[in-house]
């Protein structure tokens, strides 16, 4: 264990120890690797693991355990990424969309931040028993939480809300913008990475789709420049996690958000599949784009094999998307004066279930089979505890899920069997969670940030 991890954890047996709750380490389980992947969906994700494109993710199918994970309507993703983190539905956790009112103005729409969850997440939890871990770029992280480990955040702005058609609402780091990381002395290495993200954003998109692309029309053009940003984020977010890996020892669970399939699913969808349009994409846009989701998707699998290279060959590995995707905007003609949703090709407002896998010493192998025969393993509440039970740490009565006995090895059940609390909430958690509640820098500095990053003119 690094001296900086074996500091923390005394800082954090010490606070456990305030609340008055049993709250004792755990017997040591092997780490948990979750990779949180925005919009994955198996239409396209099997097709490639069948053609032998997506070799890690293949490996943990192979090994493991897979299937649909159902989700919720409407698919908001800082909804759906929060109740997967708490294990609870938005009534319960607090976050209810993108952003919220305040009163009747245009300045009085606010994004949520983590101050406005009511509920512990996992990464809470998981320290309050002793155990390291390290989120990076999750949804409504900012500000980062004390933990006993690693917050990275991902730093959502107001200036999407003054200027939606400009991005997708997804965050991202931004220079100059406190509380972003946890430690804070973190902050000058992270911002490092960010910085060479920004200078190597050709090199990249060159290695992730095999050249820069080159729009035939404006349309694509447009859109092109709005998923960039989105593509240099997971950079940062995917080089920031190997580089924690590399340098220190693996903790007990390691949490990276990756949002591009996502992105690319929603702008791409088109040409990628254009015989479902009414007014398909001219050939040259075709020819430039069509294979952009796979390739986004080929480059997820990279990330994760080389995420995993730095881990424990023990560790237990699960990757979850927190919906699918599919065919939207079909009889439209998409044109650069449209409103924002109708740019989109691909959506998911009807909640199409995402996928779960998950591999590891004390994973259940379940045979191979197609996927029309594919079976929901669970919701996307039952993934915290499931984490937690693999962690050994009891799982709370107030959880909108369970754990899926049917995915964990029945040995390390017996082994290690599932201990309940009436629940992990307490109030210290909850007066520390009111001293969060702010947001990011002032409305015009959000906006100089935006501009400086090109992501608005």
């Amino acid at each position: 264990m690094s001296p900086v991890r074996a500091l923390l954890l005394l800082v954090w047996a010490a606070l456990a120890g305030c609340s008055g709750a049993d709250r004792t380490p755990p017997q040591a389980t092997p780490p948990v690797i979750l990779f949180a992947v925005d919009g994955m969906e198996w239409d396209v994700l099997k097709p490639l693991v069948d053609a032998g494109r997506m070799p890690a993710v293949a490996s943990l199918m192979e090994r493991g355990s897979y299937g649909y994970l159902e989700t919720m309507e409407p698919t908001y993703s800082p909804v759906i990424w929060t109740s997967i983190a708490t294990g609870k539905s938005p009534a319960k956790h607090g976050i209810m969309h993108f952003v919220y009112r305040d009163g009747p103005g245009k300045d009085d729409v606010h994004f949520y931040t983590s101050g406005h969850r009511k509920t512990k997440a996992f990464w809470n939890i998981l320290s309050e028993y002793g155990n390291t871990v390290d989120v990076i770029g999750w949804w409504m992280t900012y500000p980062a939480e004390t933990v006993n480990g690693v917050i990275v955040s991902q730093t959502n702005t107001t200036g999407v809300i003054e200027h939606s058609e400009h991005a997708l609402w997804k965050g991202t780091l931004l220079p100059g913008v406190e509380d972003q990381v946890y430690p804070p002395e973190l902050t000058s290495e992270v911002m490092n990475i960010l910085a060479d993200a920004d200078r190597s954003m050709d090199s990249l998109v060159t290695v992730i789709f095999g050249g820069v692309p080159k729009p035939a029309t404006d349309f694509t053009r447009l859109i092109w420049e709005q998923s960039l940003w989105s593509f240099r984020a997971d950079a940062v977010y995917a080089r920031i996690g190997e580089r924690l890996l590399k340098d220190r020892a693996t903790p007990d669970v390691f949490a990276l958000y990756v949002s591009g399939p996502d992105v690319a699913g929603h702008r791409f969808w088109r040409y990628a599949h254009p015989e479902e349009f009414w007014h398909p994409p001219v050939p040259a846009d075709i020819d430039a784009f069509g294979g952009v989701i796979d390739d986004y998707y080929i480059h997820v699998d990279h990330i994760i094999a080389d995420v995993l290279s730095h881990v424990p060959t023990d560790a237990t590995v699960i990757v979850i998307s927190d919906h699918g995707m599919h065919v939207v905007n079909p009889d439209r003609e998409f044109k650069p004066d449209d409103d924002p949703g109708f740019r989109l090709s691909g959506n998911h407002l009807d909640a199409p279930p995402g996928v779960f896998i998950a591999a590891g010493s004390h994973i259940a192998q379940q045979p191979l089979h197609e996927l029309d025969r594919m079976h929901p393993v669970g919701r996307m509440y039952d993934v915290l505890p499931t984490m937690l039970a693999l962690k050994g740490i009891p799982v709370g009565e107030d959880f909108d899920g369970h754990v899926l006995h049917d995915v964990i090895d029945p040995a390390f059940l017996k082994a290690h069997p599932v201990r309940t609390v009436k629940t992990h909430d307490d109030r210290e958690w909850e007066a520390a969670r009111r001293t969060r509640m702010k947001e990011a820098a002032d409305r015009t500095e959000r906006l100089e940030q935006l501009k400086s990053l090109g992501y608005i003119n």
